[in-house]
C-alpha cells in the first residue's frame, strides 16, 4: 500500500490510505467554514435531463437551422460549421464560423426553443420536489448557514434555463436576478435587493426599542449569458416570465456558443457582468458545480488568478474531469476536485499537494445530493 504525504495547515500527516482518506475528506469539509462564491454550469441541468447538454443542442440545430430560408452567405457559414463538426467534436469552437446576424438570431431562437422545451418537461417535477435539481441540496444548506452579518450567497451561471430559480422557489429560498417590478421587470440590482429586507425592533434600552432593517438570507444570482426570460430592446433589458417568444421590437438576450457570443457579451457587458465582476473580486473561496471550465469569459483571469496566484480556496464537484480542470489544478495548492471514477460510479478526489488521486470506493460524492448529505450534514 502506498504511503502519502500531505500538508494540512501547519500539521504534516504521513499515514496509509485510510488516514489519507480521512484527511482528504476533512480538507473538503473545511472548505465550507466560510461562504463560497458558487458557480454552476450545464452539469447541474444535465443531472436532471441530458436534453440540456451540448450534444442535444447540436442535434437540434442540425435539424432546425436548414428549415430556414438561408441566403448564400448564411448557407456558407452553416456549411462551414458542419464541416468543422465533421473534423472535431468541439461544438462551441465550430460555432465560431457564424458572423451573420440573422443566422445568429436563428441560432439564439432555436437554442431557446429546445431549452424551454426540456425545461417545461421537468418544471413540474422540480416544483413538487426541489431536490430533483440536485444542486439544490448544496445551495439550500449554504443559504441556511449564512451569517446574519453577511446573509447573501452569490451565485453565477452561464445556463439559460430556470431550473435553479424553480428549485429555489419550491424550497422557499429568496433570490434575486437583479430585476424588479411587475409582470415586466426592469434591471436594478439595488432596488431588487431592497425587496429582500424586513423591519425588526431591537432593544436599545430598558423600555426603548428601535426599528432596524435586516436583510433576509438570500441568493444573488448572476445569469451571465442571459436567460430564457430576459429580453432586450434599444439597450433596455427586461425580464418577463410570460413571453414565450420575443414581442415586436425585442430580442432574446442569450449569449450563444462561439466567438459571436463574446462580441454580444461585450455589447451587454455592463448589464450581464458588472455586478458579477464586483462579486468575484470580493471573494476568496469558489465552489464550482457541474463546471467543465470551457468558458473563457465566465472563468476569466480574475478567477484563475485568485486560484493560482493568490491560492484562494476552490472546490470543483463534477461528474467527469477533463484536461482543462486538471491543468488548472496543476497550478493550485488549495483547489480540490471531487469527480467520478473512470472505471465505475465511485468517487475520486484530487488536490495538487497529493501524490496521486484518492479513490473512495463506496461513495458517489460527485453527485451533488450525495455530497451534501455526506459532507455538509443537515
Amino acid at each position: 500500500m502506498t504511503s502519502f504525504l500531505y500538508m494540512f495547515g501547519s500539521e504534516i500527516i504521513t499515514d496509509e490510505t485510510k488516514a489519507y482518506q480521512g484527511v482528504s475528506l476533512q480538507g473538503v469539509a473545511r472548505f465550507f467554514t466560510d461562504t463560497p462564491f458558487v458557480m454552476f454550469a450545464t452539469g447541474t441541468s444535465c443531472a436532471v435531463d441530458l436534453g440540456f447538454g451540448m450534444p442535444a443542442l447540436e442535434k437540434h440545430l442540425r435539424s432546425s437551422i436548414p428549415t430556414y430560408s438561408l441566403d448564400g452567405k448564411q448557407l456558407a457559414e452553416w456549411g462551414r460549421v458542419l464541416e468543422l463538426l465533421a473534423d472535431s467534436s468541439d461544438f462551441e469552437a465550430s460555432m465560431n464560423s457564424i458572423t451573420d446576424s440573422a443566422l445568429l438570431n436563428y441560432v439564439v431562437n432555436e437554442t431557446a426553443t429546445i431549452v424551454a422545451s426540456v425545461q417545461n418537461d421537468n418544471a413540474e417535477k422540480i416544483l413538487s420536489n426541489a431536490d430533483s435539481w440536485t444542486a439544490n441540496e448544496i445551495i439550500s444548506r449554504l443559504v441556511r448557514k449564512l451569517p446574519q452579518s453577511s446573509p447573501v450567497l452569490h451565485m453565477a451561471t452561464p445556463n439559460y434555463d430556470l431550473l435553479a430559480e424553480i428549485a429555489m422557489s419550491a424550497s422557499k429560498v429568496p433570490y434575486t436576478t437583479g430585476f424588479w417590478g411587475g409582470v415586466i421587470k426592469s434591471l436594478d440590482w439595488k432596488q431588487s435587493q431592497r425587496q429582500l429586507t424586513y423591519p425588526e425592533l431591537v432593544q436599545t434600552g430598558r423600555a426603548k426599542k428601535q426599528p432596524i432593517t435586516r436583510r433576509m438570507n438570500h441568493v444573488k444570482l448572476y445569469k451571465v449569458h442571459g436567460s430564457l426570460n430576459v429580453f432586450c430592446k434599444d439597450r433596455e433589458v427586461v425580464e418577463c416570465d410570460l413571453w414565450q417568444q420575443p414581442p415586436q421590437g425585442y430580442e432574446r438576450l442569450l449569449i450563444t456558443p462561439g466567438t459571436a457570443k463574446h462580441e454580444k457579451l461585450h455589447d451587454y457587458r455592463d448589464v450581464l457582468l458588472s455586478e458579477y465582476d464586483d462579486a468575484v473580486r470580493a471573494h476568496n473561496r469558489f465552489l464550482f458545480l457541474g463546471f467543465g471550465f470551457n468558458d473563457t469569459q465566465l472563468v476569466n483571469n480574475a478567477i484563475t488568478d485568485k486560484l493560482v496566484k493568490d491560492q484562494s480556496d476552490g472546490l470543483i464537484i463534477t461528474r467527469d474531469s477533463n484536461s482543462r480542470i486538471e491543468e488548472l489544478l496543476s497550478g493550485t495548492k488549495n483547489t480540490w476536485l471531487v469527480c467520478k471514477s473512470e472505471k465505475d460510479d465511485s468517487t475520486r478526489i484530487y488536490n495538487n499537494q497529493f501524490d496521486d488521486w484518492l479513490y473512495i470506493e463506496d461513495k458517489e460524492l460527485w453527485r451533488f445530493d450525495h455530497f451534501a448529505k455526506e459532507i455538509m450534514g443537515r
